[in-house]
């Protein structure tokens, strides 16, 4: 399994050890300042070259910040355009992701858990968050011979299964639906750090034909029609896709979250360059 890393701008507030900053003071490495013993009896932690300069004569002991694991929550979207298969099928790239996910929680040292919706949650697919080590592996087992049926209402519904606490969350979809929706999802999402994973697939826009008929299919409504293309339509339709990720971007920007755009196969090093700062997949 493909490994990526991701290191966070906020302090996690979990009990259990782990790989991220933390709030919480304890036996870790991250200096705070000092204390008195009085307060904090813990002898082993005297700082004697502080205590001897210290006005009061009071013994002053080292206070330490400890490092603490996160949740780490994929949320999926599996309306049926998510079921579109062009140069790749999507839920192909998307078990590459979830796959990755879970390995490299596990790897950091976090928990990993699952949602997954269509108009509803899909429960059989739930995953709550866990920290064993088969936890990629038993998304990908239930992910296997999943359809993409329906719309994607129920990604709302997701929302009151998250865990409280802050989490990172990965929303995974191909945000083909109305960007109203959208913004109350990123909404209820503000209590998290967000990665919205968009999954597109070249056939959709860049690689349709200059010249003749082809038969287009709505996943959503079921509904087909067909259709001359030429060159003045495949202009407007690849505007169109330019224009609706421009969208996208601005309603993400508006949320504090940066997007990252998936064109192919899944590339871990991509998301590892993502989290370093690099803006290649974001805009």
């Amino acid at each position: 399994m493909e490994e990526f890393h991701y290191k966070l701008g906020w302090r996690a507030r979990g009990q259990r050890q782990g790989f991220h900053a933390s709030t919480t003071q304890g036996s870790g490495m991250e200096f705070v300042g000092h204390a008195p013993l009085a307060g904090y009896s813990d002898p082993r932690r005297i700082d004697i070259r502080a205590s001897l300069a210290n006005p009061t004569g009071d013994w002053l002991v080292r206070l330490h910040r400890t490092r603490a694991a996160l949740p780490v929550c994929v949320v999926l979207d599996l309306s049926a355009s998510m079921g579109f298969s062009g140069v790749r099928h999507k839920l192909d790239v998307v078990r590459q992701f979830v796959a990755a996910a879970g390995f490299s929680a596990r790897r950091t040292g976090d928990a990993f858990g699952l949602i997954a919706a269509d108009d509803t949650i899909r429960e059989q697919l739930w995953m709550p968050l866990t920290h064993a080590r088969s936890a990629a592996q038993t998304a990908l087992a239930r992910l296997e011979g999943v359809t993409a049926t329906h719309g994607s209402a129920g990604l709302l519904d997701a929302l009151h299964w998250l865990p409280r606490n802050r989490s990172l969350v990965f929303l995974v979809s191909d945000f083909h639906f109305p960007l109203d929706m959208l913004t109350q999802l990123l909404d209820g999402l503000a209590h998290h750090d967000v990665v919205p994973v968009v999954v597109w697939d070249g056939a959709e826009a860049q690689r349709l034909p200059t010249f003749g008929l082809i038969d287009l299919a709505d996943p959503e409504s079921g509904k087909r029609r067909t259709v001359l293309m030429r060159a003045s339509l495949r202009k407007r339709w690849i505007d169109a896709v330019a224009q609706r990720r421009t969208a996208l971007c601005h309603c993400f920007t508006a949320h504090r979250a940066r997007p990252f755009f998936v064109d192919g196969d899944f590339d871990a090093d991509a998301m590892t360059r993502y989290f370093l700062g690099d803006d290649a997949h974001s805009v």
